[in-house]
């Protein structure tokens, strides 16, 4: 199984998203998701379900009463969310880690570094200023081992065309 770790907060909205939208959301609900970043959130879903992989909440929303609701609002596959322990995020992430050891292949999204060494390669540092990126995008889908020009909604794919053209009225 894959999974990514995914922080809300100076991924899906920065300061970008603050001043275009004007606010910053603390959930989904009430209006809040018309305040992230369509685009990123279009980004991860699409790596995320070309890859098979699960997110796994590690954003501080995931302390919200309502946290189950944002994979439905956000359209990912959020399965859980990270304990919420005393120290550094990445000691939280290492603790799920560790209690999931079919984990083959893992990714985190987070504007935060606090992580833990060993964790670094599998690192997808975004900015709070900008939140996820086309770079960002790039970075998670090479993770997750996967080819990002492979990331296409059934909505914009170009008709297949299984037999030839009939060029007999021309």
């Amino acid at each position: 199984m894959k999974a990514v770790f995914l922080d809300i907060d100076g991924v899906l909205n920065c300061h970008r998203t603050c001043i275009a939208f004007g606010g910053i959301p603390h959930s989904t609900a009430d209006g809040g998701i018309q305040l992230l970043d369509a685009v990123a959130i279009g980004l991860i879903g699409g790596i995320v379900r070309l890859a098979g992989a699960v997110v796994v909440l590690s954003s501080t929303w995931r302390k919200h009463a309502d946290w189950t609701q944002y994979g439905k609002d956000l359209g990912l596959p959020i399965v859980d969310r990270t304990p919420s322990l005393p120290g550094i995020r990445g000691a939280e992430i290492q603790d799920w880690l560790d209690r999931h050891p079919g984990i083959e292949r893992f990714a985190i999204i987070d504007d935060d570094r606090d992580m833990l060494p060993e964790q670094l390669p599998y690192f997808v540092h975004t900015s709070g200023f900008d939140g996820f990126t086309w770079a960002n995008a790039l970075r998670l889908a090479d993770l997750m081992g996967v080819n990002i020009f492979d990331v296409n909604h059934p909505g914009q794919r170009l008709p297949v065309v299984t037999k030839g053209l009939d060029w007999g009225g021309v």
